[in-house]
């Protein structure tokens, strides 16, 4: 980890990204043969690699102009903060890496974003995390002092605070807000990694308390299921096509919700491959979309048309990952829609219905989004460059792992 760390400060050192880029992947290669030599792939250690790989791209997408020394420093803390959450076995540095976290997003928002309105997303991150994360501190200290309790109040006090990282529908108002008004690499990481705390808290809290989750869970699943079947309806009224992404990842998360709430080990599986897969479709996308932007300066749906006459380069790689997004092979996200998908059904088969609209919704909108903004005729624009070879590396060293780890699914086998 130390070596990874100070190889993100190259970037700024030698100012010459092939160069950093070339260390920085081969501590990462090192990394992955290190675990897998060992035996030592988990839950802990495939996020950690998540972590990694995503911050990676983050230094990679980042313009000479702006890259600086307190970039890459919070670059820095905001992975040291996700390996703290990912690797400690216990319930409160879990906790103090999962707030540590807000901190360095947060000044990348204000720091980094693009409109005045950031300071109200700032705000919105802050009070939503902060105040839901509040009960779940609360139950830590309840439960070790006085003993696991069966009701429905401690339930809601530990769950509350995961449930809004994720976020699912009815907390996750900060979220769209947040990846509007971030930069692209603060996109890359809220999609990335971010959304991948709630989920490992669920397991980590399903591991220890899994009679007290069990008991009272039906009613978040179907709440969150309902949620993202509402969700995926609003993505068609989306005329920011960043907002339209930021509410395809909670689409998403919804699926993983009721996955792992479901307690089975088929769901558990699905959901670990769903948030990996998720983070780097959702990663890519954002990716895709910030370079986009960077060119046209508008992220209307109706503004940037005819892109596929002008860049064909840059709609490759937007039908890449949106087809990527609606879980089209090889991508990993299918086998985790499948076992989801089942799951799900098997905890009750009432819920097929909204199963059957929840995948038909999630997977029009992906199409809804490639269509509108690549094909038609453009009136406003002319010209543009097309993607420079950092740009093409970026995007894919986004597409290859995800779609190349279908192949050996047994990487992941914990």
């Amino acid at each position: 980890m130390l070596e990874v760390l100070l190889s993100m400060v190259l970037i700024v050192v030698v100012n010459n990204w092939v160069i950093s880029m070339n260390s920085l992947i081969l501590h990462f290669v090192f990394l992955l043969f290190k675990f897998y030599d060992q035996g030592e792939y988990n839950m802990k250690m495939v996020l950690m690699l998540l972590s990694f790989w995503i911050i990676l791209m983050m230094v990679i997408s980042v313009n000479q102009s702006i890259s600086s020394i307190d970039l890459m420093m919070i670059f820095i803390s905001l992975l040291f903060s996700l390996c703290l959450s990912f690797y400690c076995d216990s319930l409160i540095m879990f906790y103090m890496g999962f707030e540590m976290s807000v901190f360095p997003i947060l000044l990348i928002i204000y720091g980094w974003g693009y409109q005045p309105d950031r300071m109200e997303a700032g705000f919105y991150l802050i009070l939503y995390t902060i105040f839901f994360s509040l009960p779940f501190l609360l139950s830590i200290f309840y439960i070790e002092y006085y003993g696991i309790n069966l009701s429905f109040i401690l339930y809601l006090m530990m769950m509350m605070g995961v449930l809004a990282k994720l976020p699912m529908f009815g907390f996750h108002i900060w979220l769209p807000r947040a990846h509007v008004e971030a930069p692209m690499f603060g996109s890359m990481i809220l999609a990335g990694v971010m959304l991948k705390l709630g989920g490992y808290g669920i397991m980590k809290i399903s591991l220890m308390w899994g009679d007290l989750v069990f008991k009272y869970s039906n009613l978040t699943i179907l709440f969150s299921i309902f949620g993202g079947v509402i969700l995926s309806c609003i993505c068609f009224v989306q005329s920011d096509m960043k907002s339209l992404v930021a509410y395809s990842s909670i689409v998403h998360m919804s699926m993983v919700i009721s996955g792992l709430l479901n307690m089975r080990e088929m769901s558990i599986y699905g959901a670990m491959y769903m948030m990996i897969g998720h983070g780097l479709c959702s990663s890519g996308l954002f990716c895709v979309l910030g370079l986009t932007y960077n060119r046209t300066c508008s992220r209307s749906i109706y503004l940037n048309k005819g892109i596929l006459m002008l860049m064909p380069t840059c709609s490759l790689w937007w039908f890449m990952f949106c087809s990527s997004n609606l879980s089209f092979p090889p991508c990993l996200n299918l086998p985790g829609e499948i076992l989801l998908y089942i799951s799900i059904m098997s905890w009750g088969n009432f819920i097929f219905v909204f199963i059957v609209i929840l995948g038909l919704l999630s997977s029009l909108y992906s199409i809804y989004l490639f269509s509108f903004s690549q094909q038609g005729f453009n009136m406003i624009y002319f010209s543009f460059c097309t993607f420079s070879l950092k740009e093409s590396l970026l995007m894919m060293l986004h597409w290859v792992p995800l779609n190349f780890l279908i192949l050996d699914l047994s990487l992941m086998n914990f």
